[in-house]
Formats: C-alpha cells, structure tokens, sequence
C-alpha cells in the first residue's frame, strides 16, 4: 500500500489548504520551517546510521495528505530507547545551525520523557494553558520544535499502571510539577525506587513483550504499536521529501487512529495554540 492510495482528494486538500494553511500564511510558514528541521534531523540520522520513522500526525499527514494536516503545527518521530544516547551525541556533533537538540540531560527543568530538535531562528507565542490563580489564559514562547519519542517494549496495561508512581515522582526530580514542597520532597525520596522499577519494566518488556512497542514510561501517551507494522521501515513522501515510514502504516495508523482517512469535524480538529510569530531569523538567500 502507497500513500497515494490513501490520499484524499485534491479537490479537498484545497479546500483545507485554503482554510488552514494557505500560502503565506503564520501556520504554513511554521510548517516549511518544520520541513527544514525534519529535513537536518533525516541528514543527521542517515549519516550516523541511527534508525527512525515517522509518528503521530505527521505520519498521518504524509498518509493522508503528503505533508502536513493542514492544521497542524508540529512534527512527531521515534526511535529505540536504546538508540537515544546514540542520536543525542550524533544531533550534538553534526546538527548545523539554527538547529540545536535537548532532552532531560541538558534543559533543565524539562518535564518532557521525550527529546527535541528545535530550530533556533523562529520564536512562537502560544497559549499554554490558564492560570490556575487568575483563570486566564498563558502564554509562552518558544522555538518551534520536533518531538523525538523513544519506544520500548512494554504494554498500554503496564504504562497506565507504573505512570501515575513513576510520571509524577520524575516530575517533581526535575522541578516541572509544582505542587507543594512536601509532595516535592516525597517525590525526591521515592525516584530511586521508581528507576529501579522502571528498569525492572524495561526488562521484562524485552523478554515477555518482543513484539510490543509503547512511549517510554512517564511519556503520558498511550497507544500500542507493533513489530510487524513497524519493520522492516518503508519510505513515505513528505512535503516534497521521502523519510522513514513503518512498512505496514495502514495498520500502525489504525491502532492510533481508527478510521485514519476520514477527516475530522472542525470542532474535533486540536493543535497547540500558537498565537503569532514572535520572532523569525531569515537565513542567507
């Protein structure tokens, strides 16, 4: 199965296009400048022989609509937990400029179980929330980013029951969780024993749960993947670009998704609130 028989009319695609992301438009500037980080990531990773695919709503928009859902406003991959410190030290030595890599090791304070690949040279404003004292809504800034999930072996049952322990005691370790300085203390004490249960779960996962893939523990996502859809990858077109893909995407969409071709309602349709662009460094022409 191809993309193309999957992709919606084009008739539509211009009618989204037209209410979403137009050219010119702040989203679909975000979105090409998105390309360009997905576009150094793929470099990075093909030079250093590390493996990946796509995820989430990009897969689904490469699927569907060869790029971007048209309201979309980020970018998703994974790679094997086990190949994270291999990607860290490749993006930190052959990343290029305005692209730079974090993760829990080098920003503080990142609450994220996850990595990102950011591009320095364009700052968002979106809205993040309320505040819990006045009620009104937040705003922060930011760089625009792509989000590097790792996937182990384990299942939805096993997250959703180490998560609440383990998500909240790693939280409040790396001061992202604010709520009361003797739940933080409790939290401190207790994220020796969450790692070491963590590390059990890592364990059984790669002798009992070969053929299951989820987010790594305290990620907050919960959708099972499988090997057979995974492996071996395939390629799917991107925005004009060919990148990693699971072999049977129909299928990884489906455990996600469900009915991954149909769009949805308006009402239905979620993406992070980014209110303007603050701030955008035009490279050389």
């Amino acid at each position: 199965m191809t993309a193309k028989d999957k992709i919606i009319t084009p008739e539509l695609q211009e009618q989204l296009r037209q209410r979403y992301n137009p050219d010119g438009s702040v989203l679909r500037t975000i979105q090409l400048n998105l390309t360009d980080i997905l576009i150094e990531f793929d470099r990075v990773c093909r030079k250093n022989d590390i493996r990946y695919w796509l995820d989430l709503g990009t897969l689904l928009g490469a699927a569907r609509h060869k790029g971007f859902i048209p309201w979309d406003d980020d970018l998703d991959i994974c790679i094997m937990k086990k190949d994270h410190r291999k990607l860290a030290k490749a993006l930190k030595k052959d990343l290029q400029p305005p692209f730079s890599f974090i993760d829990a090791n080098t920003a503080k304070g990142n609450p994220r179980r996850w990595a990102r690949v950011l591009n320095n040279n364009i700052t968002i404003s979106r809205m993040y929330g309320t505040s819990p004292k006045t009620g009104e809504p937040m705003e922060r800034e930011e760089n625009i980013w792509l989000d590097v999930f790792m996937m182990i072996n384990a299942t939805v049952k096993s997250s959703k029951r180490i998560d609440p322990f383990f998500g909240r005691c790693y939280r409040r370790r790396y001061n992202s969780l604010e709520d009361g300085s003797f739940k933080h203390f409790i939290g401190i004490c207790l994220y020796p024993f969450a790692q070491l249960l963590v590390q059990f779960m890592y364990l059984w996962g790669k002798v009992f749960r070969r053929d299951c893939f989820v987010y790594d523990f305290g990620s907050g996502f919960y959708a099972l993947r499988r090997s057979a859809d995974i492996f071996p990858l395939g390629e799917i077109e991107f925005e004009g670009h060919k990148f990693p893909a699971p072999g049977r995407y129909d299928d990884y969409l489906k455990r996600i998704y469900g009915d991954w071709e149909k769009v949805p309602d308006s009402d239905k349709i979620n993406n992070h609130n980014i209110l303007r662009i603050v701030q955008q460094v035009l490279g050389p022409n």
